[in-house]
């Protein structure tokens, strides 16, 4: 069992953070980070799509939206390294679809290859995916996945109904 895997790491405080941000979010997909800092806490980061300020700079090379395409600005990875801060998650929702790891979210979590033959590798080697099926603005399911080397594929490793979902703690922890 890794660490995102533990039972603990996803109490009700964690999803009273995410939920209502992938929520509000709602009918584009929502983004954020749960960040670990030097204690081994867990912080949910609330971070911006910002692919609809890609797409309308270039619609050519950004053809997507924020309708079915999410994008966290690389300024927010950068700047948890400089707090200390470890990327454990990556979360976003899929609006008014289900909680599966699209052929976009795959393309989009792994490196570029020139060829055939280079090995398939994440651009986030250690973080895990989480994605939030949000319908008619509601919160409904989530599912964890993370990269098998072996494989070179993104497994599901575990899945959060609504129940789990709706379980918000009245303190949630601060957001960024």
């Amino acid at each position: 069992m890794s660490d995102t895997d533990a039972p603990n790491r996803w109490d009700s405080a964690l999803w009273a953070a995410i939920v209502p941000w992938l929520e509000e979010a709602y009918p584009a997909e929502g983004c954020g980070l749960i960040l670990e800092d030097s204690r081994g806490r867990w912080n949910f980061r609330r971070c911006e799509n910002v692919i609809d300020r890609y797409h309308k700079l270039d619609p050519e090379q950004y053809p997507r939206t924020s309708k079915d395409f999410y994008m966290i600005d690389p300024r927010e990875f950068i700047a948890a390294d400089e707090r200390g801060e470890a990327v454990a998650v990556i979360v976003h929702s899929h609006p008014d679809a289900g909680d599966y790891f699209s052929d976009s979210d795959v393309e989009a979590a792994l490196m570029p290859r020139q060829t055939p033959q280079e090995p398939v590798e994440p651009i986030y080697p250690g973080a895990d995916y989480l994605v939030v099926s949000v319908r008619q603005g509601e919160a409904v399911a989530a599912s964890l996945f993370r990269f098998d080397e072996e494989s070179g594929k993104f497994e599901r490793t575990r899945r959060f109904d609504a129940d789990v979902l709706t379980r918000r703690a009245v303190d949630a922890p601060t957001t960024g």
